[in-house]
């Protein structure tokens, strides 16, 4: 039988229909057929359309099980036509496909130093939480601005903020962007407008940070235990922090203890006199940092690595060094392992890839989280975690708690001066870190008056 199915293949290859079983299914489009193959056992369907040839296996022996397969295949691809999804599984147009290599081509410019590994997991994140879900098997070609907003809305029903929806909106570009570098799409389609409302971090007054300030050290070697309640809630179970030894009422399950450290305080103080931000902890070595005491100046120089597109050194309030020292007296030891005193300089030699802060956390991440968790814990405990306004108050408030001081008591200090050396924009401080600046704060500057010799002769001109 071989042989003869055989002989009615001219050009002798196996893949190619056997010309004596071609046959049009009854009642669909000539186009849709069904045939035999001599490599297979199985009858195949085969629909030309949108000037592709789209065939699959059937998998069936039964003739007239193959045709009912025939008869969903070509729903499936007008389906698939009506959707707009990709009607080949493995196009190289195919979003996911466009997803994959752009987010590839990315982790090259993370190695590069182009863009942080922090903003490219949260878009390999994103990507995989909802983007790819609901995009993945369309064409590139067919995602347009009514599909775009389709998306929208799906994912604005979990309560996304507007930033938020913008950031899935910016990835959705990317790959569109890099689709077009491909030669796979010819033009980017308009994107839907998410109005965006600035909602700056709280910042704390100077009495606010006294108390901070004042917390910290007290709290210093105190223990918080974090415990699941029992009683559930619709969502999931109840997490709560709770001070050791205070009696738990809900008589929840331990899951972690915390120790605050003598870290913290360091932490507040230095954020509040140097700028920085909280991010800046983490990667902050003892190398990154010079003490400078030149012609009565004052300061820690950081020559932080770059961030968020600013790379120029910061310079700190004069307060920052003193607490710099002490970190570094608490963290560096005196002694080498054979008891034996080392010199400052030597203690500064080997101190230079030591992180300034909770030094002993090789997971910097897991740093950065526990001093987050550290400094929310001493809010709820000081009543500080709101602002008067209820606007939210987080390690980065302490940053702009320094910006807010420098608009308020700094004495003549320009904006662009101020943002370059807190490494922003001049923008981002109107809109974000100066958004509770108001008049009265600097009455002085606004009632202040110029000197009779520094006004200009109503009879004086340009030179």
């Amino acid at each position: 039988m071989a042989n003869s199915d055989a002989s009615l293949n001219p050009k002798g290859c196996r893949t190619n229909p056997l010309s004596n079983t071609l046959e049009s299914v009854k009642g669909y489009p000539s186009k849709l057929v069904i045939y035999r193959l001599q490599a297979s056992p199985y009858w195949w369907v085969r629909y030309y359309v949108d000037k592709k040839i789209l065939r699959r296996s059937t998998k069936e022996i039964d003739k007239r099980k193959a045709i009912a397969f025939a008869k969903n295949f070509y729903d499936e691809i007008n389906l698939k036509r009506l959707t707009g999804e990709a009607l080949t599984p493995h196009t190289v147009s195919k979003f996911a496909l466009c997803a994959d290599a752009m987010l590839i081509a990315q982790e090259g410019r993370c190695e590069r130093g182009e863009i942080s590994q922090t903003s490219h997991d949260n878009d390999v994140l994103r990507m995989r939480k909802h983007i790819k879900p609901f995009f993945g098997n369309f064409d590139v070609k067919d995602i347009t601005y009514k599909r775009i907003e389709d998306f929208l809305g799906h994912i604005a029903k979990e309560g996304l903020a507007p930033a938020t929806l913008n950031y899935y909106l910016g990835i959705i570009k990317k790959v569109l962007t890099y689709a077009q570098l491909r030669g796979l799409l010819s033009t980017i389609p308009s994107f839907p407008k998410v109005k965006k409302n600035d909602s700056p971090r709280g910042w704390f007054t100077t009495k606010e940070y006294r108390r901070l300030c004042k917390g910290a050290k007290q709290l210093a070697g105190k223990a918080f235990i974090l415990r699941r309640s029992e009683k559930k809630t619709e969502n999931d179970n109840l997490l709560y922090w709770l001070r050791e030894g205070a009696k738990d009422k809900r008589k929840g399950v331990q899951i972690r203890r915390l120790v605050i450290p003598q870290d913290l305080l360091n932490v507040i103080t230095f954020m509040v006199n140097s700028f920085i931000r909280p991010t800046d902890l983490k990667i902050m070595q003892h190398k990154h940092v010079s003490v400078i005491n030149e012609g009565g100046r004052h300061f820690l120089r950081l020559n932080l690595p770059k961030t968020k597109g600013h790379d120029t050194p910061i310079v700190t309030m004069q307060k920052a060094i003193e607490v710099y020292q002490r970190q570094f007296e608490a963290t560096i030891p005196n002694t080498d392992a054979k008891g034996r005193a080392l010199s400052r300089e030597k203690r500064i030699s080997l101190a230079k890839d030591t992180y300034v802060f909770l030094p002993n956390e090789q997971n910097r991440d897991k740093a950065l989280k526990d001093l987050q968790i550290y400094f929310s814990l001493l809010t709820n405990h000081l009543g500080l975690k709101e602002g008067p306004n209820g606007e939210e108050r987080t390690l980065y408030s302490l940053r702009h708690t320094c910006i807010m001081y420098r608009l308020m008591y700094g004495q003549g200090i320009d904006l662009l001066t101020l943002a370059r050396n807190a490494r922003t924009s001049p923008e981002m401080i109107d809109r974000f870190y100066a958004r509770h600046l108001h008049g009265e704060m600097n009455l002085e500057l606004i009632q202040s008056k110029r000197s009779r010799k520094s006004q200009s002769s109503p009879n004086q001109t340009n030179s």
